[in-house]
């Protein structure tokens, strides 16, 4: 229901034995984190879901939450389409409210969205302690709204939860020691978690497609398909490209490519499959079985280094730099140029070092950590 709980703290308003914690959460690459978390979190603590809508398209949302094995929220926000600052607004002034009612003993939010930084700013203005979880990650690239949300929550946060090493460097080199540990990416444990299933998967099949003679993209990021230069360079790339693509087209960058009168040649093209938005796990079996993955989502470059699966990413700069550095992961921009050159030479990856990166056992650690604060 929107903007009610099913959760119920004690009558008189006191906190419960069990303290409440609330986990705000808006994207499908929230949801993948809050699901490596949220079975630990409900042992430990009385739990609340927000969801706050930004992903509101049906596709996008539908019934991902069964999708992740999550149960589904307990409170929906109802906040949709509109500029960054619109959208953060809207989630800080839905969740004033509900913290206000609720009185939680803390908030957790995640990555890098306009959910993170609306959820920040709300337990900031309500005095609450926050935990923010993939902290520190930074790609130096203030135009973006993601870097602007990271560098708002991080410096909201009671709790700077990090995936790597390098996220810990980031976080000390702007003063920010405080609250800082490096325990691993909880995406891994989804991956870990997803693995014999994506082994299983038959989508390949499904899709006439053969294994490792194909590539995925994905590319949704607003610098690259909201600007109109951007989505032609990105449909230049899509029209040379020599291999079969198989692109599952978010429904904000399928109204661009309608709106500059680029959607019916992409679906004239014979090398090229376009599909609806497919589930987290579909595009981990594709990505299992491609000769190559293009992207600009942060999480799949991850996922295609653990994949073993050649990246090249649709951006300048990346905050996964470790990826790079181990020869996963190419950053090739939207410049075709660069994208040919990228998939001609020779692949040799190398395991990332971080010990941090291959932690298994992030969720642990960040419940350990809330639950020896918050019950002292």
């Amino acid at each position: 229901m929107r903007g009610k709980t099913t959760s119920r703290p004690s009558p008189s308003g006191r906190r419960p034995k069990r303290p409440l914690v609330v986990s705000v959460f808006g994207t499908r690459p929230q949801l993948v984190k809050l699901s490596a978390v949220w079975s630990q979190l409900e042992n430990s603590f009385q739990s609340v879901l927000v969801d706050s809508g930004q992903h509101y398209d049906a596709e996008m949302a539908g019934a991902f939450y069964l999708g992740e094995g999550i149960r589904a929220p307990d409170v929906h926000l109802g906040v949709r389409a509109g500029t960054p600052a619109a959208q953060i607004g809207r989630i800080a002034d839905s969740l004033d409210t509900l913290l206000g009612r609720l009185n939680p003993a803390a908030v957790i939010t995640f990555g890098d969205t306009s959910t993170t930084a609306g959820a920040a700013i709300a337990a900031a203005y309500r005095n609450l302690p926050m935990a923010h979880i993939e902290a520190g990650m930074r790609s130096f690239v203030r135009s973006t709204p993601e870097e602007k949300n990271r560098i708002l929550a991080d410096q909201l946060a009671t709790w700077r939860f990090c995936p790597t090493r390098t996220a810990v460097d980031n976080l000390k080199a702007e003063g920010l020691r405080s609250g800082v540990a490096g325990v691993g990416d909880v995406m891994f444990e989804c991956f870990q978690r997803n693995l014999p299933a994506v082994k299983t998967s038959d989508i390949v099949r499904q899709y006439g497609l053969q294994e490792k003679k194909y590539i995925l993209i994905t590319c949704h990021r607003a610098e690259n398909v909201d600007d109109p230069q951007g989505l032609k360079q990105l449909y230049d790339i899509l029209t040379r490209l020599d291999h079969p693509v198989i692109y599952p087209v978010h429904p904000r960058t399928r109204k661009n490519f309608i709106r500059q009168k680029l959607w019916t040649r992409l679906k004239a093209l014979k090398h090229l499959r376009l599909t609806a938005p497919l589930s987290h796990l579909e595009i981990l079996a594709l990505a299992a079985s491609a000769c190559a993955v293009l992207t600009d989502s942060g999480g799949l470059q991850r996922e295609a280094y653990w994949l073993r699966t050649p990246c090249l990413t649709l951006r300048d700069r990346t905050e996964w730099v470790e990826t790079v550095t181990c020869g996963a992961n190419r950053l090739v921009g939207l410049d075709w140029e660069r994208v040919r050159r990228a998939l001609s030479r020779r692949w040799h990856i190398t395991a990332i070092a971080d010990p941090f990166f291959r932690s298994r056992t992030p969720s642990a650690r960040i419940v350990a950590r809330l639950a020896r604060d918050l019950m002292a």
